[in-house]
């Protein structure tokens, strides 16, 4: 039964509304709180329609283990889900980042609020790709709800860079781009709100992809702003990545981000055309950042200069609002992220499914346990909250509005160029430093995301795609094409990747789990 407020709770409910009620209006509030509560007792006592993301098809699977060699810390869990049905992604084993629902196996998101918390659904990214054949190798280490690019933010310790342990694999998809250079896994499910996908990618010399927001559909996964939440592959070639977006790609029905006119497309088709049909747009305000590396730039732009000897027409273009899309979009991410964990880690106001076992669990555990957080996530809550209560989300209106604006500026590009071409992070990687002043710590996770964020406001596809190294670490060339033109955009990176002599990865520092210790 749904508790009815007392006298002190509805008049402390009403101060934080900014209403001063009397004492004569207390008891009628009080009165009609009672009424109206009573009303939803129907909801809360009726049965919920049996229509969840998937039919959990595949039952034969264990709860997995906590791995005992994990010399990156990429894992949280580790599973051994063979659906053994044949298909496109038979053989290849993948990792899913922890906030990704796979049935009977905890998800953790990256926090110990979560904890404990076994899915009973599968999200459809999942039952896509073990459809296709796909072996799940578990789940993979992230930053605590994706509040961080930096790959040291996560409950369950730092995420290291498997080409030098004295770096930061980078983030929040940070275990999925530690085990594919690890050659743990053969693909990983990122997820991507402002460059997670794309700037482990970068760090960890693999391929990432964030598609066109609704290409691939989200539900299942925890979110962070529906305007902005992308889910896409990552692998070590741009070959598996187009492989798995096959597999990943099209309508589920349930997911509100997705358009009702989602094209559909073979995404290997164009793998192994020439580029002398493609232009080139290289942005101007991607390369001078103020914490722009002179080594990155010299090896992104050597990779446009083996694109123009491939083939390719390269033109120069400046966006000069490119350098005003990061405070916009860590508005949006971050206003939006406060909503969506008060309303139990689903949001609310759009039309789709709800987890609700998820949100029961998790406002139990934000009720109690808060303190808990991050640095990096107690420091963006608190901010977003002081805002929340001085403006309401008049700015998060604001900033959703400027975006437009933004997509206007890289379509008039598009309009001409195939791809626009930039590095996907301005530094290289962070260092390993757990020794850093709190404050510094959560200032540097913000800059590595200056070329990734503008694109998940836009809503256009991006990839990283490995183009050389600097110091030993590598560097990635972001391309960004037109709304669902990922065809070109692997076409391209494709081409990158051939004419690129991209070192060997790190060799593999793992070995089977002798002992493993089950998960919860």
């Amino acid at each position: 039964m749904l508790k009815t407020p007392s006298k002190s709770e509805l008049a402390e409910i009403a101060a934080s509304l900014g209403i001063n009620l009397s004492d004569a209006e207390l008891r009628d509030y009080l009165d009609l709180a009672e009424i109206t509560l009573d009303d939803y007792e129907t909801i809360q006592s009726t049965p919920e329609p049996d229509r969840k993301p998937t039919e959990f098809s595949y039952r034969d699977r264990s709860s997995g283990y906590k791995p005992t060699d994990n010399p990156y810390n990429a894992w949280i869990t580790k599973t051994d889900i063979q659906p053994e049905t044949g298909g496109p992604l038979a053989g290849k084993r993948v990792g899913l980042k922890d906030n990704i629902a796979l049935a009977g196996v905890e998800m953790t998101a990256g926090s110990q609020l979560l904890r404990g918390y076994i899915p009973d659904i599968e999200a459809p990214v999942v039952q896509r790709l073990m459809d296709a054949g796909a072996t799940i190798s578990g789940k993979l280490n992230m930053d605590e709800f994706g509040f961080s690019a930096s790959g040291d933010y996560s409950a369950y310790g730092t995420v290291t860079n498997p080409w030098d342990d004295d770096h930061l694999a980078g983030g929040s998809s940070s275990g999925c781009g530690a085990a594919l250079a690890a050659d743990e896994v053969d693909i990983a499910i990122g997820a991507d709100q402002g460059g997670s996908i794309r700037i482990p990618a970068s760090w960890c010399g693999v391929v990432g992809l964030s598609p066109t927001t609704g290409l691939v559909p989200y539900t299942g996964i925890i979110p962070m702003d529906f305007s902005i939440d992308h889910v896409g592959p990552m692998a070590r070639s741009v070959e598996e990545v187009a492989e798995a977006l096959d597999v990943l790609a099209g309508p589920d029905d349930i997911d509100p981000r997705q358009p009702a006119d989602l094209p559909e497309h073979d995404y290997t088709e164009t793998l192994g055309k020439d580029v002398s049909d493609i232009t080139v747009a290289v942005l101007e305000e991607g390369f001078n950042h103020p914490e722009s590396d002179d080594g990155v730039n010299a090896e992104v732009r050597a990779g446009i200069e083996r694109l123009k000897a491939a083939g390719a027409t390269i033109e120069e273009v400046s966006i000069p609002m490119h350098h005003d899309a990061p405070p916009i979009a860590l508005l949006i991410w971050s206003y939006g992220g406060l909503q969506v964990l008060k309303q139990g880690a689903q949001g609310s106001l759009l039309e789709g499914w709800y987890n609700t076992k998820l949100s029961q669990i998790f406002s139990k555990s934000w009720q109690s346990s808060a303190d808990q957080l991050t640095d990096a996530a107690k420091a963006t809550l608190l901010a977003m909250e002081y805002l929340n209560q001085k403006q309401q989300n008049t700015l998060y209106a604001k900033a959703q509005n400027l975006s437009y604006a933004l997509e206007d500026e890289y379509d008039r590009i598009l309009a001409e160029a195939d791809v626009i071409a930039m590095p996907t992070v301005p530094t290289k990687p962070l260092t390993d430093d757990p020794d850093l002043d709190r404050v510094d710590r959560v200032l540097r996770t913000f800059p590595p995301t200056k070329n990734t964020c503008p694109f998940v406001l836009t809503g256009h596809p991006s990839i990283s795609v490995p183009v050389g190294t600097d110091d030993g670490l590598p560097v990635g060339l972001m391309l960004v094409a037109d709304h669902f033109a990922e065809q070109t955009l692997l076409q391209v990176a494709q081409t990158v990747e051939d004419v690129t002599e991209f070192p060997e990865f790190p060799e593999p520092q793992m070995t089977n789990d002798p002992t493993p210790e089950p998960a919860p």
